[in-house]
């Protein structure tokens, strides 16, 4: 095989994976702590990377634009109709720039050429010097360049499935040759770069002429023998045609070339990459970087940053970390001797699961000073000297549930539940780490403590993959030789203890203090306990249930199978792509939005602006829904079952969002369907144990109560204060009608802007959330802020707040950090920026007055001598399961305190329902 020269299209590569990682949308987007978007350059970096570590390039060189080409002077419209890069990926192109030449690989670029022409032209030297060549790109234009020597490679719907595109690949997706697709596109043109073609020339009468003539010149020479219509509309578009053709084509005379032996990624400098990659805060990506400068022997000779460093934690004696392996009774006694006058203990432990309720335990490591940690081992199966488990936990029992004793730790709630499940309640759990750090920043992407390490102390710690390896050749903790745990447990416990100052400083900076050491540090062990307890399921119920679902679906499918004439696969989207567009020939929504296929997209999104074409793409929409639930719910749930238990066990993150409210997951019990019929009888499968009742008390619309107290607004608080229906009450308001004449549009078109206000929502928002039109839902609008004027001025101040500040905050003091917004230009970045700096503070509040109340809450039961138990938390609800004889004092407590939570201008109100199961809840006073 001839050598291979990989070639990257800078620019296309970085739009591609910006858009690919910004798309969702909201504050998870890529910045640095000092406010500068990475999302461009952190995409750009991840797949160099994927591509240095998967298929280790020989050769390898970026190629980028410059800006006006020779194509603008042809003609002044090519590519007008692009939309305009956004203002926050501009810096970052000359970041990726400023990566490329770090690493040392050649930046190709030519002034009036694009980078197309570049890559176009450099390919054809690669070829004729003997190499092969692989163009990685996201633009299909590229497609013309491959032969038996050039490959070009195109991400799919997401850039983990790009795929490389031969000969008969391109035939496949545009339905001709390489060499006849810039005659295809001169033909049909090309909406994205705004290119002509000809008018009334479409895909298939394109594919049909390139089929009998050989080019463009050949079809015109040809006319006479062509239909009237097609013949008519070639001659008119004679002019646009050839424009196109070379708007469309690729140069490969470009005054551009490269030195083959700069392009070696033998001499690639990895510490100057890692500068950039520290600088931009890439400390997820910084394992992968180092990782292939270690195995670079080259590199290794050139710099000692990858040499052993002596800032590597867990690997001893790299790090100045003396770590005690406990394997006798005396050394036990003596660590328990040293608790005693300890002024604090960090604790991690070692085990076979990241479940904390079937994790078997294999050590625990403890510091109480900094640059000493100690390791028991307890579960190693390496046949080593180990201390039975019982003795240790008798002897680390006073210290370890000593309440004057502060406990640190590093995800704190899953150590606790380890040890709690072996028999040693620990108290109290006074600092962790990672809860300090998502207060400090709660957008940061980097919450493990081998990125904190690496962030605050500037030190490398070993990764769990390095002892246990991955996938397929990964094995259990338990199967580690204890010396080389060791070191590696004992750092996970010493460096909490001397992250805790740190992070102690950035909570005060951060006005956190409060918030971190009154509500979320005590929500740990309730969550613990809540996580601990789980929810009962009745499994004979969901086996029906799946039963039922198949049989609908067979249903489904024999309909399509019957309306189509044939079988096919409904889980195959080439076979309904080309069923919905080709047999039926519908109209999709977009035609530029086909797959890595070539085919055209049958997304949820494209299906659902198609809904109601043709009765096969509601059936289809039926069938995946009923599909998704089968397998997300109805089939998966049964066999989350905890065996020791019976009972399926959810974990609450606290850290797993930006606004406060906890998330679920394993499974996800917060986002079980309850929008249509089919999809609430998955709740009726949860259910309480016989003797029991589910209590489900939930706020009564929470977060519009918190909108009127922070406001101030007196005719929202008037008709909170009254009882009435605030959707009745705000529709009533708006169009002047007394409160008991107003219809179920009119409340409904109310309680839509009533929560959209909470989202920012424009009135274009509302037009997609009622059947108003544009100018009636702007009417509505206004009409809505002349009666309610103060809620206006609120949400004004929120967007001025988060401008001058850079931050807002709830009724808590939880802040959400907006460090770009004053100074942001992207006016669509702005407007979602500063729709989430409205939301912020309200759904905040709401998630941390719930907070408060699911901290009081066990002592509240405790007190009235109730055994009920909080099962769940569901944002704005709280599960419990509770005997049915103390169904109504439980209730009765459970709204006390949820009510109290927090003083509003207005009352917090509950609703309390019970039931067999959470399907079927009754309200009762």
């Amino acid at each position: 095989m001839p050598p291979l020269l990989y070639l990257i299209d800078g620019h296309a590569l970085a739009y591609r994976t910006y858009y690919a990682i910004t798309a969702a949308g909201g504050g998870e987007r890529l910045q640095t702590k000092a406010g500068e978007p990475t999302a461009g350059v952190y995409g750009f970096a991840s797949v160099l990377l994927r591509l240095l570590e998967q298929e280790k390039p020989e050769y390898l060189a970026v190629a980028f634009d410059t800006g006006k080409t020779f194509r603008d002077d042809l003609y002044p419209d090519y590519k007008a109709t692009r939309v305009k890069m956004p203002d926050d990926l501009r810096p970052q192109i000359e970041r990726i720039r400023q990566l490329i030449d770090a690493f040392g690989i050649p930046r190709l670029e030519v002034e009036g050429f694009e980078a197309d022409d570049v890559l176009g032209s450099v390919a054809r030297q690669a070829v004729e010097k003997g190499f092969g060549v692989k163009i990685l790109t996201g633009d299909r234009d590229l497609l013309q360049l491959v032969d038996d020597r050039v490959i070009v490679n195109l991400p799919g719907a997401k850039l983990s499935e790009a795929r490389d595109y031969t000969r008969a690949d391109v035939v496949k997706f545009f339905g001709v040759p390489p060499e006849q697709v810039i005659d295809y596109k001169a033909l049909v043109g090309d909406t994205s770069d705004n290119i002509p073609g000809v008018p009334g020339i479409g895909d298939k009468t394109a594919v049909s002429l390139l089929e009998t003539y050989p080019d463009l010149d050949a079809i015109y020479a040809h006319l006479e023998e062509l239909p009237h219509r097609v013949r008519s509309r070639l001659e008119a578009g004679r002019d646009s045609a050839y424009l196109s053709r070379k708007l469309a084509a690729i140069r490969t005379d470009a005054p551009s070339f490269v030195e083959v032996e700069k392009a070696r990624t033998d001499q690639l400098n990895y510490a100057a990459a890692e500068a950039i990659f520290q600088e931009l805060e890439f400390r997820s990506l910084m394992a992968r970087l180092r990782s292939l400068g270690q195995g670079d022997a080259a590199t290794k000779a050139q710099m000692g940053l990858f040499e052993p460093a002596p800032n590597r934690i867990g690997t001893p004696p790299s790090y100045p970390l003396r770590t005690h392996i406990v394997t006798t009774s005396t050394d036990l006694q003596r660590l328990a001797e040293r608790l005693k006058d300890a002024r604090q203990v960090a604790f991690d432990t070692e085990t076979t699961s990241t479940d904390p309720l079937r994790a078997k335990l294999v050590g625990v490591s403890l510091a109480i000073q900094e640059g000493e940690g100690y390791y028991i081992p307890l579960g190693h199966q390496t046949a080593e000297t180990q201390l039975p488990l019982a003795e240790v936990l008798e002897a680390l029992r006073p210290a370890m549930s000593d309440a004057g004793l502060p406990k640190i730790g590093h995800n704190l709630k899953y150590d606790y539940l380890v040890l709690a499940q072996h028999g040693l309640d620990v108290r109290p759990l006074s600092f962790d780490t990672m809860i300090a750090e998502w207060l400090i920043d709660p957008a940061a992407r980097n919450l493990g403590l081998k990125n904190l390490a690496e962030q605050y102390l500037a030190a490398t710690m070993t990764h769990i993959e390095e002892l246990i390896g991955k996938g397929k050749a990964q094995r259990s903790m338990a199967e580690v030789k204890i010396d080389a745990v060791a070191g590696y447990a004992a750092a996970d416990a010493e460096v909490t203890l001397r992250l805790k100052p740190i992070l102690e400083k950035g909570l005060e900076e951060r006005n956190a203090v409060g918030l971190f050491h009154q509500l979320e540090m005590p929500l740990i062990p309730v969550l613990a306990e809540m996580e601990r307890t789980g929810i009962a399921l009745d499994v004979p119920y969901f086996r029906q249930m799946s039963k039922e679902l198949s049989q609908r679906m067979s249903r489904i499918a024999q309909q399509i199978y019957d309306q189509v004439g044939y079988h096919l696969n409904l889980n195959s989207t080439q076979q309904l792509s080309k069923l919905l567009f080709e047999s039926l020939k519908l109209t999709p929504p977009d035609r530029r939005k086909r797959t890595s296929s070539g085919h055209f997209s049958t997304s949820a999104d494209v299906l659902e602006e198609m809904r109601g074409q043709h009765p096969i793409v509601d059936w289809i929409l039926e069938y995946r829904e009923l599909s998704k639930l089968q397998s997300t719910y109805v089939e998966a749930l049964p066999q989350q079952v905890n065996p020791a238990t019976g009972r399926v066990h959810t974990s609450f993150n606290q850290t797993g969002s930006v606004t406060g409210r906890l998330a679920s997951s394993d499974p996800n019990l917060q986002n079980i369907p309850t929008r249509t019929e089919i999809g609430r009888r998955v709740r009726h499968g949860f259910v309480a144990i016989p003797g029991n009742r589910l209590l489900s008390v939930d706020y009564s619309q929470i977060e519009l109560r918190i909108v009127a107290h922070m406001s101030q607004d007196e005719a929202m608080l008037a008709a909170f204060r009254a009882g009435q229906d605030i959707h009745a009450a705000t529709a009533a308001a708006i169009l002047g009608v007394p409160i008991d004449q107003v219809n179920k549009d009119q409340r409904r078109h109310a309680k839509a802007i009533n929560f959209g206000l909470i989202y920012g929502m424009s009135p274009f928002g509302l037009t997609r959330t009622t059947d108003l039109t544009l100018a009636e839902a702007e009417d509505f609008v206004k009409a809505y802020f002349r009666q309610f004027p103060r809620v206006k001025d609120y949400l004004d101040e929120m967007r001025r707040l988060a401008s001058r500040h850079g931050y807002v905050e709830t009724l808590l003091g939880r802040r959400r950090y907006f460090p770009t917004l004053s100074r942001q230009t992207n006016a669509a970045i702005r407007n979602r920026e500063e729709r989430e700096a409205i939301n912020a503070p309200i759904q905040g509040s709401a998630a941390d007055i719930i907070k408060v109340a699911m901290v009081r809450l066990p002592a509240a039961l405790r007190t009235e001598r109730l055994s009920a138990k909080m099962l769940l938390q569901v944002h704005d609800e709280l599960v419990l399961e509770c005997p049915t004889d103390e169904l109504e004092p439980t209730a009765a407590t459970v709204r006390q305190v949820m009510e109290n939570a927090y003083a509003l201008s207005i009352p917090l109100l509950t609703e309390a329902r019970s039931g067999k199961n959470w399907g079927d809840l009754h309200p009762f006073d």
